[in-house]
C-alpha cells in the first residue's frame, strides 16, 4: 500500500512536467499514461476533482468572434462527481452569441477490461433561458465515476467586439494546465490588461499573443473577502479601434477609433433619461423640508432624511431611473437610482451643489478605471460637495443615517457625474463606528445576585442592530449577546434610547438577574463577557487574498463585579495587548483585581480598510488570543473562615 501511495505521488509530479512540456500537443480523445494514472493532486491533496486541462483559441475576424473551447477533468473522489453537470452560459439577447458543435465524451480506465469510452448523446444537450439576458446550454456527462476522466469541447460564436470574453486561469477546482490564444488580424486593434501576480510576472509585456499557467490552486471561498474573483489569475481585452475602407472617391482605408472616454460616457449616460429638469417641483418638495434658516449640513441631513422616510427601496439596482419624481413621492417605493436621485434633485433645489454618481457594490468585484464600460456599474448614488469636504449619500435603508453607505458601496471609489464631465473621487468610509458594552455584576445581596447590561453603538454597528431589532424585536436582540445558561432577561427592565432615531447613538439597557450563581459552593465558575465574538474568522494557516474589513471596528467591553466581604476572585483573565505593525490594530485586555471586587476591560480596534495578505499572521494572532480571552472564566472563591464568622 504504502509503494502504491509512493508511485501515486510520483505520478501526480510527473503530470506537472507533462502539462509544462507537452500540453500544446493535448487532442480531443488522445490521454497519456500520467493522465489515467492520475489519483491526487500533489499541491492540493484533498481536491475532489482536478482539471486536466482547459484551453481557449479566439479567432478575430471581420464576420465574428470564434472561441474553441476544450475541457478535460479527472474525477478524483465521490464530492467531485457534480462535476459532470455542465453548464456553459452565453449572452443571447438580440442574438450576439450562440453556442455549437458540442462534443463530450467520458472515459473509464479498468486494468482488466480496458478503456471504455462513452460519448456524449446530442439529445441530452439541452439549450435553456436563464434570464431576458442570458441563456445556457446544459448538458451531463455520461457514464461517470471516482476516475473517470470527462472532457467537452464546443464553439461559442460572438458579434460582440467591444470586448472578448474574460479568460479566468483559475476555477473552484485546482487546474494543472490553462491557456488562452488570441488570433487577432492586424486591422483590428485590442487593449489587453491582465491580472493577477503569476501572469504579470511571466508575462510583462504585451507582445504574446498565447498566454499559458500551470500548476494554479482553486479558488477558495475566505472570509473578508468582497469578491475572490478580483484576485484569480485573468486576462481582459476591449476593442480599441479597426480599419475600414474608406468612403469617398479616393477609396483607402480609415481607422475607426471606438473607445469612448469618461466624459462621452456620462454625456450619453445623462442623454438616456429626463429626470433632473423639475425644478419647480422639486422647489416646492424643499419648502414642505426646510424650514429656510439652515445650515448647509442640515439641510443635507432633513433632505436625506425625507427621502429615506418617505419611499422604500423596491430592492431592485437599476442605473435608469424609470419614475419621474412625483411619481417616487407618489408611489412611496422606487429603485435606487429613483430615490439617490430623487436627492440630487432636491439638494440642488436647496442650493447645494450635488451630483449623480455611479458605481459596484463590491460584492461584485473592483472598478476598472482604464476601459469606460458602463457594464461594469450597477450602483447610482447622490454626491454633494459642501466647505470643500465630498461626501457620497445612498438613502436606500431607513437604518442609516446620511454619513454612512451601505457597506457594499464602499468599493474605493465612485465616478460623478457633471454635464458632460465625469471624474473619479474615492469612497471613504464613516470612521466612527463603535460598540461599547458595559457589565455591572453585583453579588452583595447573594439572595438576589444580579447584572445591569448597557449597550451603546455607532455607525455601522448601530446599522445592523436596529435591522435585526425591527425585524424580530429588542428581546430576541438581547438574546444574541447574553448567555440565558448563566443570566436571565428581565423583559420588563429592557430600555432603549433613538432606536428610530438614526442620527444619534442607539442606547439599550436591561436587568439580567444571575439564577443560576450557586453561592452554596466553595467556588464558583462563570463567564462574564457577552456573546460578541463567536468563532475565528481565521483559523487557516495561510491565505490566499486580502482581506477586507471595509470600516475601521471599535469594540470596548467592561465588566465589573462586586463581591461580599466572605468572596474574593480566585481567577480571571489575564492582561495583554496584541498589535498589528503599523498601529493598524490591536486587542487589549486589562484587569483590576481588589480583594471584593474585579474590573476588566477589553479593546478590539481595525484601522484600516483592507490588509493585503502579509497581514494575515497577524490578524490570526490577535483573533485567537481575543477570542480565548473573551472565553475566559472568572473563578471566585469563598473564604471559609469569614463565612463562619
Amino acid at each position: 500500500m504504502k509503494i502504491l501511495t509512493k508511485v501515486c505521488l510520483l505520478i501526480s509530479c510527473l503530470l506537472v512536467v507533462y502539462y509544462s512540456s507537452h500540453a500544446k500537443g493535448i487532442k480531443y480523445g488522445k490521454f497519456s499514461k500520467d493522465e489515467i494514472l492520475l489519483s491526487e493532486c500533489s499541491y492540493e491533496t484533498d481536491a475532489v476533482a482536478v482539471i486536466l486541462s482547459k484551453t481557449c483559441v479566439v479567432d478575430v475576424s471581420y464576420r465574428s468572434i470564434i472561441y474553441h473551447h476544450h475541457v478535460r477533468i479527472k474525477i478524483l473522489k465521490e464530492e467531485g462527481l457534480d462535476r459532470a453537470n455542465v453548464e456553459l452560459p452565453y449572452w443571447r439577447k438580440d442574438g450576439l452569441e450562440k453556442i455549437n458543435s458540442v462534443k463530450g465524451q467520458t472515459i473509464n480506465f479498468d486494468p482488466n477490461t480496458g478503456k471504455e469510452v462513452t460519448d456524449l448523446d446530442g439529445k441530452s444537450v439541452f439549450d435553456v433561458d436563464l434570464n431576458e439576458s442570458y441563456g445556457a446550454v446544459r448538458f451531463g456527462m455520461p457514464n461517470v465515476k471516482v476516475g473517470s476522466i470527462i472532457e467537452y469541447k464546443y464553439t461559442l460564436i460572438s458579434n460582440f467586439y467591444s470586448y472578448l470574453d474574460t479568460w479566468y486561469f483559475q476555477d473552484d477546482i485546482p487546474t494543472l494546465y490553462s491557456s488562452i490564444k488570441v488570433n487577432i488580424p492586424e486591422s483590428f486593434r485590442y487593449n489587453m490588461v491582465s491580472f493577477g501576480q503569476r501572469l504579470n510576472a511571466k508575462y510583462p509585456s504585451v507582445s504574446s499573443n498565447e498566454w499559458i499557467l500551470t500548476n494554479l490552486s482553486s479558488i477558495k471561498e475566505e472570509p473578508y473577502v468582497n469578491n475572490h474573483m478580483d484576485f484569480v489569475e485573468q486576462i481582459r481585452f476591449q476593442l480599441t479601434g479597426y480599419y475600414k475602407n474608406a468612403d469617398g472617391m479616393a477609396g483607402g482605408v480609415e481607422f475607426v477609433t471606438v473607445k469612448s472616454t469618461w466624459d462621452k460616457l456620462a454625456s450619453e449616460y445623462l442623454k438616456a433619461f429626463e429626470f433632473f429638469g423639475r425644478k419647480g417641483y422639486a422647489k416646492k418638495v424643499v419648502e414642505q423640508i426646510l424650514d429656510g434658516d439652515e445650515s448647509d449640513w442640515e439641510k443635507v441631513e432633513k433632505i436625506y432624511d425625507y427621502v429615506r422616510t418617505h419611499v422604500k427601496w423596491d430592492g431592485e439596482y437599476r442605473l435608469y431611473p424609470k419614475k419621474s419624481a412625483p411619481k417616487i413621492l407618489e408611489e412611496k417605493v422606487a429603485s435606487n437610482s429613483e430615490m439617490n436621485y430623487l436627492l440630487v434633485l432636491l439638494l440642488r433645489e436647496a442650493g447645494l451643489k450635488a451630483e449623480p454618481a455611479l458605481t459596484r457594490t463590491n460584492n461584485l468585484g473592483l472598478l476598472q478605471t482604464d476601459y469606460p464600460l458602463m457594464s461594469q456599474f450597477n450602483q447610482a448614488l447622490a454626491y454633494v460637495e459642501i466647505f470643500g469636504k465630498k461626501i457620497f449619500l445612498n438613502a436606500t435603508s431607513p437604518y442609516r443615517p446620511y454619513q454612512l453607505l451601505a457597506e457594499k458601496d464602499l468599493n474605493h471609489i465612485a465616478l460623478v457625474i457633471e454635464k458632460d464631465k465625469a471624474r473619479w473621487e474615492k469612497v471613504v468610509a464613516y470612521q466612527k463606528s463603535r460598540r461599547q458594552i458595559i457589565l455591572n455584576y453585583d453579588f452583595t445581596n447573594m439572595n438576589e445576585p444580579s447584572c445591569k447590561f448597557k449597550l451603546m453603538e455607532t455607525g455601522y454597528y448601530s446599522v445592523e442592530s436596529r435591522k435585526f431589532i425591527n425585524k424580530y424585536g429588542l428581546e430576541e436582540f438581547l438574546k444574541t449577546m447574553i448567555d440565558e445558561s448563566e443570566v436571565e432577561l428581565n423583559k420588563d427592565s429592557i430600555e432603549s434610547l433613538n432606536l428610530d432615531v438614526v442620527n444619534k447613538p442607539l442606547e439599550i439597557t436591561c436587568n439580567l438577574p444571575m439564577t443560576e450563581m450557586d453561592f452554596e459552593s466553595d467556588m464558583i465558575y462563570f463567564e462574564p463577557f457577552p456573546n460578541v465574538f463567536t468563532d475565528n474568522p481565521f483559523i487557516k494557516e495561510d491565505r490566499q487574498y486580502r482581506i477586507d474589513f471595509n470600516y475601521h471596528r471599535y469594540q470596548s467591553i467592561l465588566i465589573n463585579i462586586k463581591l461580599p466581604e466572605e468572596f474574593s476572585i480566585e481567577e480571571c483573565p489575564k492582561s495583554k495587548v496584541i498589535k498589528l505593525s503599523n498601529g493598524f490594530g490591536k486587542y487589549l485586555i486589562s484587569n483590576q483585581k481588589q480583594s471584593n471586587s474585579l474590573q476588566v476591560r477589553t479593546l478590539f480596534e481595525i484601522k484600516k480598510t483592507f490588509f493585503s495578505k502579509d497581514y494575515y499572521r497577524e490578524l490570526r494572532e490577535l483573533f485567537t488570543h481575543m477570542l480565548s480571552s473573551l472565553k475566559g472564566q472568572v473563578v471566585i472563591k469563598k473564604n471559609t473562615t469569614l463565612s463562619e464568622k
